[in-house]
Formats: C-alpha cells, sequence, structure tokens
C-alpha cells in the first residue's frame, strides 16, 4: 500500500487555481478494521471544528488492495503556505491525537503539483474520478516526456467525437518524492461511473485519429521519437476509482 498512498491519489481537487496556488497536500490513511464509521465521525467533528475556513476534501478510493482507504486533501495552496504556522495548532494536534489517529492503521503525507499544460479541461463538478499512478524510470527525460504530454493534450483538445470531448483530467506531479518519481493522472467522470461503461459514448473514434493529427502537426520523426520515449517511460503503473465523499469534506 505504501507506493499508493504515496501518490495519494491526491486526487486531486478539481478547481481552477492560478500558478501560485496549485499545490495540495495529500493524507491518505487506512482505518483500522471496524472502525471505518467511527474514523468518519470523527473526522466529520474534526473538520466542523477546525477547517470552517480551509478548503479540505475527502476522496474514497473505492477499488482495488486499497478500497476502503481515505485521501484527505487541502488544495488551493502555495509554497509561502508552508512557512505559516495556525494559531490554533496546539489544539489542532491535540483533537488529532485523541480522536483521529487511533483510528487509523496506517498514514502517509505527500505534496503534489498540479500541471495546468499537461492537463486536459480541467474543471470541478464531478464526484467519481478514475485515477492513474504512475512511476517513471530513473533515467528518464522529464523534459521530453512532459513535452510529449504537452503535445497530446493539444492534440486531444482539438480531436472530436463524444468520448475524447468528454475528458476531463489533471496532471499532478508528487513533490520530493525522491528517486521514486511519481505522477498522477486524475480523470473527472462528470456522469458518474456509468460512462465507464463500453459504448457509453457511442461507437469508437478512429483507432489512428490522434496518430493521424499527431503526424500532421509534428511529422512522421516526431512520431517514432513519441512512441520511444513514452514505451520507456514507466516503470509501474497503477490505476484505481475513488468517489468525493462530501459530507466528510468541508462544507
Amino acid at each position: 500500500m505504501k507506493k499508493l498512498l504515496a501518490f495519494g491519489l491526491m486526487a486531486i481537487a478539481l478547481s481552477a487555481w492560478s500558478q501560485k496556488t496549485n499545490l495540495a497536500t495529500v493524507n491518505t490513511v487506512r482505518p483500522k478494521k471496524g472502525q471505518k464509521m467511527a474514523f468518519e465521525a470523527a473526522y466529520k467533528a474534526h473538520v466542523a471544528k477546525f477547517h470552517k475556513t480551509a478548503k479540505v476534501e475527502v476522496y474514497e478510493i473505492k477499488s482495488g488492495p486499497n478500497a476502503g482507504c481515505f485521501h484527505l486533501v487541502e488544495s488551493g495552496q502555495s509554497f509561502a503556505d508552508f512557512d505559516k504556522a495556525r494559531p490554533d495548532a496546539a489544539a489542532h494536534a491535540i483533537d488529532l491525537d485523541k480522536t483521529f489517529f487511533p483510528l487509523l492503521e496506517e498514514t502517509m503525507n505527500g505534496v503534489y503539483r498540479l500541471i495546468d499544460s499537461l492537463s486536459l479541461r480541467p474543471g470541478g463538478g464531478a464526484e467519481s474520478f478514475v485515477v492513474t499512478v504512475r512511476h517513471l524510470k530513473g533515467s528518464l527525460n522529464q523534459n521530453d516526456y512532459r513535452k510529449e504530454l504537452s503535445r497530446g493534450v493539444k492534440i486531444n483538445s482539438k480531436l472530436k467525437g463524444a468520448f475524447i470531448e468528454s475528458l476531463s483530467t489533471n496532471y499532478w506531479e508528487q513533490l520530493w518524492d525522491g528517486s521514486d518519481q511519481t505522477v498522477v493522472l486524475v480523470r473527472a467522470l462528470k456522469d458518474g461511473f456509468k460512462t465507464l461503461e463500453d459504448g457509453y459514448y457511442g461507437p469508437p473514434a478512429p483507432a489512428d485519429a490522434f496518430r493521424d493529427a499527431y503526424v500532421l502537426a509534428y511529422g512522421h520523426e516526431a512520431w517514432d521519437d513519441r512512441v520511444k520515449i513514452l514505451d520507456g517511460a514507466i516503470e509501474s503503473s497503477t490505476q484505481y476509482i475513488m468517489a468525493l465523499r462530501k459530507d466528510m469534506s468541508s462544507q
């Protein structure tokens, strides 16, 4: 579970942020067996007491070996926020120690940065998500990788078809992740999980539509380079679905 928590699903907060407030801190927790309901009640009370103004969003992982874990996300942050101390820091910490941590089996923290240029039609309104976590190879040239992802976003933003036009993704990079370069792609399902059904958006687009558009824009040689870069970029990846828990989030 450690790797999954590290990417944190940061799942997200799909709000529109400026470049100076595009950070999110993510605390990913696993309640102890038999303590899930107690944890939910305790965290709701904590949010109501200590997070009346700060934006806290809670997401529940719904699939995979970490189903039942939660991402606790504070979004819209800047680096300057890390210099600030809570005026109620002592009381906040005591409340967590007494009512929160005793109910948890495991907890991990991470900080993520939203990359606008690598996101496709980012926006709010969704409560269901598909999360793809990718661990990149240490030898990867990050600039080449980002360049290809940016080109892909530009191509996809111009393609037509019900499915491609429905795509809304946010691209996050984990900060201070050491040698384990981790990125997270969060796809917002604005009409819910039912949109994952085969044929929901009608007949699929031609298989070569993306490639043809890419070659038209950048050329055949660039396409060959793209294939090599992307094929050699990923060390491992994981995918799961998650849902926004509005009842546990700050209102």
